[in-house]
């Protein structure tokens, strides 16, 4: 008899065929629950609701860390079906003298979550390209203590170490500081559903990378060799206790889903484009023909990266190990 297990996942084009049964876990029945990721993981964090889940990296490091697996009993799969991407959604106040990523330095910058994982990626990129630190910059907390992420992990109470950090007030939102420049640079503008500030045509904001951030992606991979990978798979450890050949079932599983989107996105470029242009052969070029490569051999130095600028950001107190999360 198939194991039942629930999985609470995102909206993923690498994780549909999984969703749609083309690709079916031996002796494993899963139950799909798509959520927002912001969602997702604020339910994680408080509830025990999910078997399997999709989780934020730099949110792991911190449970580990903060719960010392008592509360949050789960162990991680190296499954990496996403990227922190803030790139494209990256603005300054026009006021601020920033022309490039360099002059970032000394900045008051908004992030939608300062623990969150894209966010960890932004300052690991501004350190390793431009030797900017996090405690070089001033940063705000664009969710409440109480919708925080790192509210629920205690960064309200301890933290972000070493690094001025402030948290906004229910009445605060980032479009308006950033329009009113009370804040020079944010890296994931929305306007505010209440406000509605205008972002398009506002000639006190400006987006900071035309090109949506593909030239510094592609520079730091040339030049670090890390991608920026956002999220993996978590499973409850009692689960992992009793049927401990899950694990790798679960791993097989989400390898064979990714390579099916791979497939049709090369059927349906030739189906569709009368000249295919040159963007998958430039990608590939960089950083080869798996952009979403699996497993810690592959992806082990970027997690481990991520663990030292957790560190390096006030986030995590002491180095965890590879093997204290997978």
């Amino acid at each position: 008899m198939a194991l039942r297990l629930t999985i609470g996942f995102s909206d993923n084009p690498r994780v549909e065929p999984l969703k749609d049964s083309s690709v079916k876990p031996q002796n494993i029945e899963l139950g799909f629950v798509t959520l927002d990721p912001s969602a997702l993981f604020q339910r994680n964090l408080f509830y025990d609701e999910f078997d399997v889940s999709e989780m934020a990296i730099s949110e792991t490091l911190l449970a580990r860390e903060r719960t010392d697996g008592k509360k949050w009993d789960w162990s991680a799969l190296p499954i990496f079906l996403s990227r922190g991407h803030h790139w494209p959604h990256l603005y300054v106040n026009t006021g601020s003298g920033i022309a490039d990523l360099g002059d970032l330095r000394g900045k008051r910058i908004g992030v939608p979550d300062y623990d969150m994982t894209a966010a960890l990626w932004f300052r690991n990129t501004l350190k390793d390209l431009h030797g900017i630190e996090a405690k070089d910059n001033v940063w705000f907390n664009g969710r409440t203590k109480e919708l925080s992420h790192g509210g629920a992990l205690g960064l309200d109470k301890v933290g972000p170490v070493g690094v001025t950090h402030h948290w906004l007030t229910a009445d605060q939102t980032l479009d308006v500081m950033l329009d009113r420049g009370e804040i020079d640079a944010c890296t994931a503008i929305r306007p505010s559903s209440r406000v509605g500030t205008q972002i398009a045509g506002n000639p006190r904001l400006r987006k900071l990378l035309p090109d949506d951030g593909k030239a510094v992606v592609f520079e730091y991979y040339r030049r670090t060799g890390f991608f920026q990978a956002n999220h993996h798979v978590i499973v409850q450890n009692g689960i992992l206790r009793e049927h401990p050949w899950v694990a790798l079932e679960l791993f097989e599983a989400f390898r064979r889903s990714k390579e099916i989107p791979y497939e049709r996105a090369r059927r349906s470029a030739s189906a569709y484009l009368y000249f295919p242009g040159a963007d998958r052969q430039e990608q590939a070029a960089v950083f080869g023909e798996d952009p979403y490569p699996l497993g810690l051999r592959a992806m082990g130095k970027n997690v481990e990266r991520a663990i030292r600028g957790s560190m390096e950001q006030g986030l995590l107190t002491k180095l965890l190990r590879l093997e204290d999360i997978y």
